[in-house]
């Protein structure tokens, strides 16, 4: 028979056992709920794998170690091409088949096709038999911003190819921001006549007579960007050599030769004369 004290310390020790035990059930009953069902006890489980939805995902490719960066080009250089006339505006009658509208506008989309295989793009004011007005042609060619602006014109005289920039204004001021819609040229005619001077010395390379003028034309005046107007006329008496194939291929291909070449001094070139 135990005494008091003895009693006393039996039920400590058995509140403590008592208590010891509990949390020791406690402590498995956690342990079992963190086992999955079917996993043998004291097997050590790796942890679960992620919801598809919770997956880890791989950090973009940087690529291989030693591997070069992509090459990042630069845009290619625009040329916008200006077919005169268009519509119900025929232009010259250069003979009683061959209208001056018909004529630029072949010359146009071949010369569009020759600076494509040199690397540029080449975009046309118009490319159907449609109206335009100067100003319409001048908007259109702004908005473009393009590293250089032709416009084709043609005559029935025979005295060769024309290269011509605007003819310089009388004062070439400013209004504050505004530019003055028939001196908008001005401060570009420099960068004009570079283009200029390229483009003659690529059609006599190619024994074409050329030369360079200047003229008070539209829209060239109204062209905020280097910008030269072309006349193509026939290199002897009969017109419709302006028509012909072999003639217009090889003013075209010079002229892309030309325009290359300025692009090319420029450093704003992809291409390369052929």
């Amino acid at each position: 028979m135990l005494s008091n004290s003895n009693r006393r310390g039996w039920m400590s020790r058995s509140r403590w056992a008592a208590v010891s035990a509990a949390l020791l059930t406690a402590l498995g009953l956690i342990d079992a709920q963190s086992v999955p069902a079917g996993a043998s006890q004291g097997q050590t489980q790796s942890p679960s794998p992620l919801a598809p939805s919770q997956a880890a995902q791989p950090l973009p490719s940087q690529g291989s170690p030693g591997q070069a960066p992509p090459v990042i080009t630069a845009p290619k250089p625009l040329i916008i091409i200006d077919p005169a006339h268009g519509g119900s505006e025929s232009g010259a009658v250069l003979n009683p088949t061959i209208l001056e509208k018909d004529v630029t506008l072949s010359l146009a989309r071949r010369l569009r096709v020759d600076l494509g295989t040199r690397g540029f793009v080449a975009e046309l004011v118009r490319d159907d038999d449609i109206n335009l007005s100067t100003d319409d042609r001048a908007a259109k060619a702004n908005a473009a911003r393009p590293a250089l602006y032709v416009c084709l014109h043609a005559t029935s005289e025979a005295r060769g190819i024309g290269i011509y920039t605007a003819m310089p204004s009388d004062s070439g001021e400013t209004n504050g921001p505004f530019i003055d819609w028939n001196t908008a040229q001005f401060s570009f005619l420099p960068t004009s006549r570079t283009a200029q001077q390229e483009i003659v010395a690529a059609i006599q390379k190619g024994g074409i007579p050329a030369r360079s003028l200047t003229a008070r034309l539209r829209p060239l005046s109204n062209v905020t960007s280097p910008a030269v107007a072309v006349e193509l006329g026939p290199t002897k008496a009969e017109v419709s050599q302006l028509s012909a194939d072999d003639f217009q291929q090889s003013i075209s291909a010079a002229l892309a030769n030309g325009i290359a070449q300025f692009l090319s001094n420029s450093g704003t070139s992809s291409g390369a004369a052929q």
